[in-house]
């Protein structure tokens, strides 16, 4: 018998789908690593966000949290928090007395549950809900129990945005924190032409080796997947992804955005990471993260991942919409 209690509306199918492809962590590598399973990655990201390389976005932002008010926060709210990575790091720092932790995948939940129990990390409640539709009202979803709500790489799943931002307007304490870590580029994965040229143009100089995959195939010659291939694996890929930051100042004050880049590192490395591990390769991988930031620089790229750190209002709104029924 399940330990994970559903709550709120939970679309059966979708959660099937999300067991399959997400419910066990050991297949999301089994093909090889991925750009931010590299310390040197890391390191760029963290620069570019907290500026400091030994300071992770996660870290950044609660220190962000802590300039204005004490730690440890009483609640805090991760959503799509997979196999429990985000909330274990902040019951281990100490830095909230309360997590409550949804996904819609079952699967990965009872993964994460497991894990946490193992840890001895009693703080962390479990529950599966989907974002789309989170429970606002039923316990322990009660309106302006929360501190903080935290998505990392999960937000970009939801398909309502401004219902799920309007819900996380109601669930934070006034003046309460939304942090942000994630994919913010095209939906669906449908990246322009022009991506696509630049990666193909950098990628063809790189050595067979370094793009040979685990089963001995070669990463060569990119295409942008079509929407019936994202469909396949997640419905709720990227589905809204590219409207994830230009909502959020209709919802929330203060909204501060750190973009990291990703539009090459991110289709380039999957499941090839590993390759760039070592001298020769690290020498590689230098020369692509230069060239990256260097199209930045121009103009001539988007970044497709961004942290952000955002305030729900002071205090309410004179209008009763905040908190009408949805």
């Amino acid at each position: 018998m399940s330990l994970i209690c559903p709550l709120g509306a939970i679309d059966s199918g979708l959660a099937d789908q999300l067991d399959l492809t997400w419910g066990d962590p050991d297949t999301w590598t089994a093909q090889g690593l991925h750009w931010t399973h590299l310390p040197e990655i890391r390191a760029a990201i963290n620069r570019k966000v907290s500026g400091d390389a030994s300071v992770s976005p996660l870290a950044w932002f609660f220190r962000m949290v802590a300039a204005e008010q004490p730690l440890p926060l009483d609640r805090v709210l991760v959503l799509g928090c997979g196999s429990g990575t985000l909330e274990r790091e902040i019951a281990q720092h100490g830095w909230a007395r309360e997590i409550v932790a949804i996904d819609l995948s079952a699967k990965v939940l009872e993964v994460a549950h497991a894990q946490a129990q193992a840890e001895g990390l009693d703080a962390i409640r479990y529950f599966q809900a989907d974002m789309n539709h989170l429970p606002v009202g039923q316990p322990p979803f009660t309106p302006g129990s929360f501190d903080a709500v935290l998505g990392v790489s999960s937000v970009h799943h939801c398909a309502n945005l401004a219902l799920l931002y309007r819900h996380i307007g109601r669930l934070l304490a006034p003046g309460g924190w939304f942090f942000l870590d994630e994919y913010v580029g095209p939906d669906q994965f449908q990246w322009p032409d022009s991506q696509m040229q630049r990666l193909n143009q950098i990628a063809r100089l790189l050595p067979e080796a370094l793009m040979t995959l685990r089963d001995g195939g070669c990463k060569r010659d990119f295409r942008r997947p079509s929407v019936a291939e994202v469909v396949a694996v997640d419905p709720s890929e990227a589905i809204c992804s590219s409207r994830l930051l230009p909502l959020l100042p209709e919802y929330f004050s203060a909204v501060r955005v750190r973009p990291y880049g990703g539009a090459i590192l991110h289709m380039l490395l999957a499941g090839v990471a590993q390759n760039f591990i070592g001298t020769s390769g690290e020498a590689y991988l230098r020369s692509v993260m230069a060239a990256e930031d260097e199209l930045y620089q121009a103009g001539q790229l988007d970044h497709d991942f961004a942290c952000v750190i955002a305030r729900a209002p002071a205090s309410a709104p004179a209008t009763p919409d905040r908190f009408r029924p949805d």
